[in-house]
């Protein structure tokens, strides 16, 4: 299999990732957490693209993921391909484009906190951007400990969907079905550990409209 085939068989996971993200930064209030130690304030803001074939919604705003356009279009199958998402942690908050069919962070906006240029601003740019990956890989590493747990579509999924309709969801209930998923790697990097079985896209219109 060449490479443009692996990222196409492979797409829907970045999406499916992307999925996750908006649902527990919308149903936690943007308090992400972690088995790792990496827990976060996380929130989709200013864009975000969905698409479904050919078919594609640009949503604009404060906090576009929050409009009823963009739940109704993941109701009509849509999935979000791209967002701008705000992450802090501590006193560093992050900025950055996340394109999900290529799980690739770009317009990366760092804190600032060296402003001269030196080399100790070159050695913090470097330090802060490794400490960014490493909560992406945290928050990934959770996502990928659900996607292949049996937990994801017997519970997870149900709960993701009545979210889409606009309907509470058991915040207990959820967290405590979190805590029943063992983690991946001991809490290491899963991007290259985690296996998903690729023939089965499980967020995609049949099961969230």
């Amino acid at each position: 299999m060449n490479l443009a085939d692996l990222i196409e068989k492979k797409r829907f996971v970045g999406r499916e990732f992307l999925v996750w993200l908006w649902f527990e930064s919308e149903i936690l209030e943007g308090r992400l957490s972690t088995r790792g130690g990496k827990s976060c304030e996380l929130f989709l803001e200013s864009k975000i693209t969905l698409v479904q074939e050919k078919e594609k919604s640009q949503l604009d705003g404060a906090v576009p993921a929050s409009s009823p356009e963009a739940h109704e279009a993941l109701r009509q199958g849509k999935m979000p391909t791209k967002a701008k998402l705000r992450v802090t942690r501590g006193e560093f908050e992050y900025s950055f484009v996340y394109a999900a069919d290529t799980m690739a962070l770009s317009t990366v906006k760092l804190p600032a906190v060296v402003r001269e240029e030196t080399d100790e601003q070159f050695y913090e740019r470097m330090y802060l951007l490794e400490e960014l990956e490493a909560q992406f890989d945290a928050l990934y590493a959770e996502f990928a400990a659900l996607r292949i747990s049996a937990l994801w579509d017997s519970e997870i999924v149900p709960m993701m969907r009545a979210w889409v309709h606009g309907k509470d969801v058991d915040l207990a209930v959820y967290r405590r079905t979190r805590g029943r998923v063992a983690p991946l790697g001991g809490g290491k990097s899963t991007h290259e550990e985690a296996e998903v079985d690729t023939d089965a896209p499980v967020v995609e219109a049949r099961q969230v409209a």
